[in-house]
Formats: structure tokens, sequence, C-alpha cells
């Protein structure tokens, strides 16, 4: 940062956890005791609380006004069957042992930015507006059970201590955990997504599961750096479902093609560069995990978006050849060594459309006795029979085969070029399969 550049806002209000020992020490000797029932009359007369330490507030029946609190340490603070109709900011608090539930209910903003929370218990209630975290500190054991957020949740740059579990949630808007920090593992079971699960740059120390929970939109793990596990097999997936995992650090994240063919956002989006770099980290993480047919499924899209995010034009025709043969010969003839039964199927392919030319231009052939000698050359079965076998021959013989002898005129040139596309296949077939013995 330059002399000019102006503060960003963690440098102008640090969390708690962000600041010095001796900084939080002069900040707690500074707070001055307040009763429960003190505070009470004050949150209810619409007055801001600051640097005060209260102890056993409970919060119960329905607050009309907008709370606000500054640097206030709650001990065993309790929301029991509350309903808050405006805004409720708690901005750089401490909460020690808060229990939140009972069907309270927040109408607007929750707002806990730069606050630190001690062992909570959410459970039971739902926030209308939406759940700001920002640069919260949460020590110790977090979770969270039969809650509802209609207005979103943001967890930025929020930093747990301990296991993380959301449990038969609702996020009925994103769910923005972004840049967080969990120090131990995070669990989200029966909880459902109804818009987009953002864990793009977060940092998640041990295992990150999510059960059985259901997901609507985009699940970005985008830069997160994810050390442990990641449990996607039991997930549900709705019909606009999609993942993003550019640039992530993660070589453990258990899913299956099945729920990653065409739900890729970036390969949605045509974004071919990076889907090529999205499957090239997938391809990685499954080897890692010995998985080698999803492995190279995972190498086959690579490939393919690979192919297509080459630039290619028509005032440079050559870049439209290479990419013709790039499907065809590599893509078609063998899957880009994945599957050796795509260059059998490629070839039978090629087989009978030789075969056809072959049967139409019997006549530029030396036929010295037909296949059916009892029937005319001419015939719809010799001419079937004739090209068939004339075909197989040259495609497995190569330049070798006799039946380029016998021909003259026109008829040399699809000769010659069978002979080479089956040279060509011929080679393909054995290197996949060769890979696939050897895996």
């Amino acid at each position: 940062m330059t002399s000019s550049d102006p503060p960003s806002d963690a440098a102008r209000n640090p969390s708690p956890a962000d600041r010095p020992p001796e900084a939080r020490d002069r900040a707690a000797s500074s707070q001055r005791e307040m009763s429960a029932a003190e505070a009470l009359e004050r949150i209810r007369a619409g007055r801001t609380i600051s640097n005060a330490r209260i102890v056993g507030l409970v919060f119960q029946g329905e607050f009309a006004d907008a709370i606000k609190m500054e640097n206030v340490t709650l001990v065993r603070p309790r929301f029991a069957g509350a309903t808050f109709r405006d805004v409720v900011g708690l901005y750089r608090c401490t909460l020690i042992r808060p229990f939140v539930g009972q069907k309270t209910v927040f109408e607007k903003v929750l707002n806990l930015g730069g606050s630190t929370l001690k062992r909570p218990t959410f459970k039971n209630f739902t926030i209308r507006g939406s759940l700001r975290c920002d640069n919260c500190r949460l020590v110790g054991r977090f979770r969270v059970e039969n809650a509802r957020f209609e207005g979103g949740v943001r967890f930025w740059n929020a930093r747990f201590d301990g296991w993380v579990e959301f449990r038969d949630c609702r996020f009925e808007t994103s769910a923005d955990f972004r840049s967080f920090h969990a120090d131990e593992g995070v669990t989200f079971e029966r909880c459902r997504f109804a818009d987009d699960f953002l864990l793009r740059g977060a940092t998640v120390s041990k295992k990150l599961d999510f059960e059985t929970s259901r997901f609507e939109g985009l699940v970005d793990l985008s830069k997160a750096k994810l050390h442990d596990y990641v449990y996607l097999e039991r997930i549900e997936q709705g019909d606009a479902q999609r993942f993003a995992v550019a640039n992530a650090i993660a070589d453990r994240i258990l899913v299956v093609p099945g729920q990653l063919d065409g739900r890729l956002a970036s390969e949605r989006e045509k974004d071919y560069a990076t889907a090529m770099q999205e499957f090239g980290l997938l391809r990685r993480n499954f080897e890692t995990l010995n998985r080698y047919d999803d492995e190279d499924w995972a190498f086959y899209r690579f490939k393919i978006n690979e192919r297509r995010s080459r630039s290619q034009s028509w005032l440079r025709p050559w870049t439209k050849l290479i990419r013709l043969g790039d499907l065809v010969f590599l893509d078609w003839g063998c899957g880009y060594g994945t599957d050796p039964f795509r260059a059998v199927r490629t070839a039978i392919v090629m087989i009978v459309l030789f075969a056809l030319v072959y049967a139409g231009g019997i006549y530029c052939f030396d036929v010295e006795r037909p296949p059916l000698p009892d029937q005319p050359l001419e015939s719809l079965a010799n001419r079937s029979l004739f090209g068939l076998m004339t075909s197989i021959s040259v495609f497995t013989a190569g330049f070798t085969g006799e039946h380029l002898n016998m021909a003259h005129g026109w008829m040399l040139v699809p000769l010659g070029a069978e002979a080479l596309l089956g040279t060509l296949l011929w080679g393909l077939f054995i290197v996949a399969f060769s890979r696939k013995v050897i895996r």
C-alpha cells in the first residue's frame, strides 16, 4: 500500500482477533459493568451501547427499533423467542456462550461485523434480512441447526477456530463464505441452497463435507485451499446446479464424473481456457485417488476444451485443418488415448465407407475371378463382397496390399487414402490399448 492509498476497512476497524493483545486488554479494561436491566432499558429507548460488559442479557418479546452495540462484552446473552423488527448490529463485540434460538426472528439485518463469538449455540431461528459476519472470529465449536436465512449470508474473512456444522439449514439466497478460514473441518448436513454457494478463496484445514445437502445454483470452490477430503458424492443437484474449481488447491475431491458432466460453469459459458484448467485439476485429483477411469474422463474433457480454446480463422486455413484433424484422429479415433475401442469403431466405419467406394468402382480393378463365380461381376452380391474384402485388406495391410496393384485410374486415390488412415488408426489403437493395459 502506498502512502496515498486510503486505509482498508480492516485497518480502520480491526477485529478483536487482529488487534495486538495489549490493545484488546485496554479495550476490555475500558468497559464498565452494566446490568442486564439497564441494558434492556437503553435498547428499548433506541440508544447505542458502547464499551460495556453485560452479564445475562435476555432478549424476549418484540423489539421495534434498531439495536446497536459497539465494543461490548456480552456474557451468556440469550435471544429466546424474540422478534427484531429493525437492524441488529453488534460491532466489534465479544459474545461469550451466546444462545440464539426458540424461534427468534430477525426481520432485517443481523450484523456481527468484527465480533468474537465464544462457544455459541444457534438453532431454531430465522433471519429474513441478511447475516453479516465479516471479520468475525468464532472460538470453539460453531453449530447452526434448523435455521432459515432468507436474505443472504456473508462470512467474509471470518475465522473459525473449531469445527463448523450447519444442519438442516435453508439458504434462500446466496451463501457467501468467500475468504473464510477454518482451522478444523466444515460440515453442511441436510442443508438446502436455493442460490449460489461461494467458497472462493476460503481455507479449510480438515474435511469439507456436504453430506446430503441440495444445491440449486453455483458451487464455487475457485481458489479455495482445501487440504483434506471434500465430500460431494452424496449431494443432491438441481437442474441449474453447476461447479467452479478454477485455481483451487485440492487433490481429494470425492465426486463422480456423472455429477460434473455438463455442469462446469466455465464450459457452459464457453470459457474453454478456464474449463481446460479445471478439468486438468480434476484429472490430477482422480489420479491422486487412484481412480484411473475417472482420470481418463477428466483428461478427455481437458483435451476437448484445449482444442476448442485454440484460436482459429478462415484467414489462416491451416488452423481449421489442424482442428479438424485433431477432432477426427485424436478425438473420434481414440478419445485422446483414453478409449482404444473408439479406434475400433472408427475403423469399422471407415472400412464400410471405403467398401462402398470400391463396390461402386469395381470396374477400376483388374478382377480375374469374382468372389462368387456363379454370379456376374456386376451383381450386388459380388460388388458388396469384393468392396468389403478389398477395404479390409487395404485397411489392415496398408501399402503392401495386393489390391493396390490391381487398381488403376482414379481408384488409386481412395486406396492410398485408406492405406494411410488404416496405418494411423492402428497406431492410435496400439497406443491407447497399451496405456489401458499399463494403467
